[in-house]
């Protein structure tokens, strides 16, 4: 029975990489096709490639959070099937209903839910500095996000600089797909970690799957960010990118998982609001972050609903 349970933590494992690929990286590059920068499935075959990359050589920080940071006693093999596939299974229902749900949200709620049905204890402290930051996450993202674009349309020209506005746009899609990978292959294969395998193996798998899971199914979310959220220009791209980059790296850094598409649609509307809020899709916005509360929420109450029905089956 346990090598059966393995073999599906792996699977599930992979299928949460999938998930990702598909939520959490197309939105840096939601900006890019809105700018012109480049086509829909170009975008996705460049985001996938610059995600892997990040996974396997950034992604261990995060990782670490996920798989030992959050709970006394280690998350075993029966708990990380349980995480992995409530947590997979929330992001792969929103890409098909074209509403991002933040992988962060989704997965801390999870690891929650898993150590209440497990009976492991809780690290509060960790928990309070995560959620701590994703409440300054769209703050800071609205406010850098206003300036710079801000300063962008006062001091550069739309019709001289839009070239080089437009090849900026698309390196800094590359760049924060190249974080989100970081960022969020944890995500997938932290739950893994305290099952002993090599890191660098848990990431090449976990950004394999990023990759394909972008090249698949990003191109439905990419469209909703380009196209629904806020009709941007080349210069408010450059604004939402970069001020997701910054936030994205200080995540990376503290160990913190972020949700890519909170951090791109707060800097995109940050940015939208220097030419008024008429280009900002509102209902959508509120439909969304309304779903974003509610995500740690459902995924707490599936993970410990699941969690003790697995333990029941399994003894």
């Amino acid at each position: 029975m346990i090598d059966v349970i393995l073999v599906l933590v792996f699977v599930a494992a992979i299928f949460m990489g999938f998930s990702i690929g598909s939520s959490a990286v197309p939105p840096a590059f939601g900006p890019v096709i809105s700018s012109g920068s480049a086509g829909i499935l170009r975008s996705a075959l460049l985001a996938g490639a610059a995600a892997c990359l990040g996974a396997v050589v950034q992604g261990g920080r995060v990782s670490a959070t996920i798989g030992e940071g959050m709970v006394f006693g280690g998350i075993t093999t029966l708990q990380a099937l349980t995480i992995l596939t409530v947590a997979s299974t929330l992001v792969i229902i929103s890409v098909l209903t074209k509403y991002p749900m933040p992988t962060a949200f989704t997965v801390v709620g999870s690891v929650i839910g898993s150590a209440f049905a497990f009976g492991d204890g809780i690290k509060w402290s960790t928990i309070q500095r995560i959620v701590g930051y994703w409440a300054l996450v769209p703050i800071l993202a609205v406010v850098i996000g206003y300036i710079i674009s801000w300063l962008l349309r006062r001091y550069t020209s739309k019709e001289k600089s839009k070239k080089p506005i437009q090849y900026l746009t698309l390196l800094m899609g590359l760049l924060v797909a190249y974080t989100a990978g970081a960022n969020s292959v944890g995500k997938a294969v932290g739950p893994l970690i305290p099952l002993d395998y090599d890191l660098r193996l848990l990431l090449g798998i976990g950004g394999i799957s990023i990759l394909a899971g972008a090249w698949i199914l990003s191109p439905k979310i990419i469209d909703a960010v380009s196209f629904e959220y806020a009709n941007i220009g080349p210069r408010r791209s450059v604004s939402a990118l970069g001020t997701a980059a910054i936030l994205a790296q200080i995540g990376v850094f503290l160990g913190v998982p972020i949700s890519f598409s909170q951090a791109i649609i707060a800097s995109t509307i940050g940015s939208g609001l220097v030419v008024g809020s008429s280009s900002i899709g509102k209902k959508k916005i509120g439909f969304t972050s309304a779903a974003w509360v509610s995500a740690i929420f459902i995924a707490i109450g599936l993970a410990f609903v699941l969690g003790k029905g697995l333990q029941y089956v399994v003894s």
